[in-house]
């Protein structure tokens, strides 16, 4: 398909990867004048003409159902077609690193990012659950951390919406060992499946090991429907006793024990990141309308041990904040008796004429959760009300693009509610090194960093930073979960000229499943060691050699001429039908040596009049050599 240079109306550009549904290729929409990333999806594997007909008519449903999802961590899909009898799915190129690199034990992220990320992961599988799609395939390998602190769910173009079963013709789709034990057994789904897949995730970025392991796939498959996985402290120790309760209601077996939504989910790990977000547990949460016990998690079972008995890190920091409510407190009592005995007057009881209220610790709701709290301009984790006489102060909530204030006096009663809303805001964007022109969705705006870039709404925006000498950097802000932009840059690296000649005809140049170019023309390519191969398309021969690229400077390669064979192949009872070789046509039977190829080995594939298939490898030597192919018995033989 790369030899094309076409699908639909996209260029191909280069493979970028491959993966048990097809290939991805860069490919480039001239339409919208923008990069993609397109993915090729084989039809099922023996199925008759109506099945796949069946398939993929519901797949191209299905699909431009989850293209209708638009979330800022959620992989975005812009097209879904058929070209030539192949599937595609054109979907958002995002550059990043996959989370299935975080999930080794020398590899592990700290405890408060793993639950970040994993949080966003949640936001936009709450966001898909409400949309009736149902991923059905979490998994490390489908979760992109872009620029460190943002992720991407990938592969929504796979997923089914709510309540359709997921088996076909005898298959289950999914990864098995994120699999939830309804997937497995073939039943109606809904997003409880991908919070226990999630809940699979989220384990392994806390230990290093998978929940449910095994040699063999059946192994896991008992294990996830049958066995318990070992608690997370267990592995790695310095977890706290409550995120090991998370993942045991997370992955609870029976999908009436999990967390309902995804959203309960994430704000149960909200509440161990930002404890004193959290609603009492009498509360509900005015967000979602979800009972406290529907996001936290049920106090461990026997089957978790607790191992430490000092205080875990929420605990902690309450301690921290009953101390500082004390120590002011304190302080006011020490104040006001000595300002009484410097007046000659005693320290009234309460309800006297010289009673002086202590500063009171107010609890500080807000929706949606998670905004940093602000008294007065300063940052503060323990808000506290006024005392009596004091003046009242301000207090803010902030995040992103949201914002509240309200004012605080010595009767502001807790907990306080604060709803978040949208108004005119700046954005700080900084970048390394400074000077990049500041370019919002394709416009110039005239900045350069550091800037304060304005704002109105709470759009998600497409962001680059431009700096000659440079490479542009590209990013999606979301304001709502961004409240500023730091960006590093990368210098343009040093580029030299490759120019490749033959004696015998066009040779085509890859570094990997790259295409460079052909002979004769001047490659640019980044100064240094090039693993380099040669191909001759007409006679399907290739030739790998390592080449120094130096930079400021031109090199030229010679490709020798390919020895070549004779090839004879005949079939029977038929000798009729169509020759394919290393995947591309070479012409119909019968060969009579007409067609040298090169020699090495080569992949053969011929097909009958009636579809009937023969495939063989065949390794050529210089020279002529024949081969029988037997369609009855699938088969090739020496005549």
């Amino acid at each position: 398909m790369a030899e094309q240079g076409q699908v639909g109306r996209y260029q191909i550009r280069e493979i970028i990867g491959r993966g048990a549904m097809g290939v991805v290729y860069l490919a480039y929409d001239p339409q919208i004048g923008r990069r993609v990333a397109l993915k090729t999806v084989r039809p099922l594997e023996g199925a008759r003409p109506e099945e796949i007909a069946e398939s993929k008519a519901r797949f191209l449903r299905e699909a431009q159902a989850a293209g209708k999802l638009l979330h800022p961590n959620i992989v975005t899909i812009f097209d879904v077609f058929e070209d030539r009898g192949v599937l595609y799915i054109a979907m958002e190129y995002v550059e990043g690193v996959l989370l299935d690199r975080f999930c080794s034990a020398k590899t592990l992220l700290p405890v408060e990012k793993t639950l970040m990320l994993v949080g966003q992961g949640l936001a936009a599988l709450h966001y898909a659950h409400r949309n009736g799609i149902v991923h059905r395939d979490i998994k490390p390998s489908n979760l992109m951390v872009v620029d460190g602190e943002t992720l991407k769910v990938m592969d929504f173009g796979v997923a089914r919406q709510q309540g359709a079963s997921l088996t076909q013709t005898g298959m289950v789709v999914g990864t098995p060992h994120y699999m939830s034990p309804e997937q497995i057994e073939g039943k109606l789904l809904d997003g409880r499946s991908d919070v226990f897949s999630m809940g699979v995730v989220l384990y392994e970025l806390l230990t290093g090991e998978r929940p449910f392991q095994g040699e063999e796939i059946s192994t896991v498959i008992y294990r996830i429907l049958h066995s318990d996985p070992v608690p997370a402290r267990e592995i790695n120790p310095a977890l706290p006793e409550y995120l090991s309760a998370v993942l045991h209601r997370a992955l609870a077996k029976n999908v009436e024990d999990r967390f309902p939504t995804a959203k309960s989910f994430g704000e149960a790990l909200q509440r161990y990141v930002e404890p004193q977000a959290a609603p009492s547990p009498r509360e509900e949460l005015p967000s979602s309308g979800l009972r406290h016990d529907d996001y936290l998690p049920p106090p461990p079972s026997s089957g978790i041990r607790r191992r430490r008995k000092h205080f875990s890190a929420p605990w902690k920091a309450i301690g921290l904040i009953a101390l500082i409510v004390a120590l002011v407190g304190a302080a006011w009592v020490a104040r006001g008796f000595l300002q009484q005995r410097d007046s000659g007057k005693g320290i009234g009881i309460a309800g006297g004429p010289s009673h002086q209220m202590l500063p009171r610790a107010l609890t500080v709701v807000t929706d949606p959760p998670g905004a940093k709290l602000f008294v007065d301009g300063q940052p503060t984790r323990a808000v506290l009300a006024p005392g009596a006489g004091q003046r009242p102060r301000i207090l803010e909530a902030r995040l992103g693009c949201l914002s509240a204030r309200t004012e605080l006096t010595a009767g502001t009663p807790s907990p306080i509610r604060l709803k978040l809303a949208p108004g005119p805001y700046q954005v700080p964007v900084t970048s390394t090194p400074a000077g990049a022109q500041v370019i919002v969705d394709g416009k110039e705006t005239g900045l350069t960093t550091p800037a304060q870039l304005p704002r109105q709404d709470c759009a998600p925006f497409t962001l680059a930073l431009v700096l000659k000498g440079w490479q542009r950097k590209e990013v999606r802000v979301d304001p709502s979960r961004e409240a500023s932009v730091e960006l590093a840059l990368k210098e343009v690296p040093p580029t030299g000229t490759l120019r490749v000649e033959s004696a015998s005809g066009k040779i085509q140049v890859y570094e990997g499943d790259r295409l460079l170019g052909s002979s004769g023309q001047n490659l640019d390519l980044a100064a240094g060691e090039h693993d380099l191969t040669f191909v001759d398309p007409v006679l399907r021969g290739s030739r790998g050699q390592k080449v120094d690229v130096p930079g400021g400077g031109k090199v030229r390669i010679r490709v020798g001429p390919f020895e070549t064979g004779r090839v004879f192949l005949y079939g029977k009872p038929i000798n009729d039908g169509k020759v394919y070789v290393d995947g591309r046509f070479l012409e119909e039977l019968p060969l009579n040596g007409t067609t040298p190829l090169a020699v090495g080995r080569h992949h053969f594939r011929v097909v009958s009049p009636s579809g009937k298939r023969v495939s063989f490898s065949w390794t050529l030597v210089p020279g002529d050599q024949s081969r029988v192919v037997d369609f009855d018995k699938g088969g090739v033989e020496s005549p």
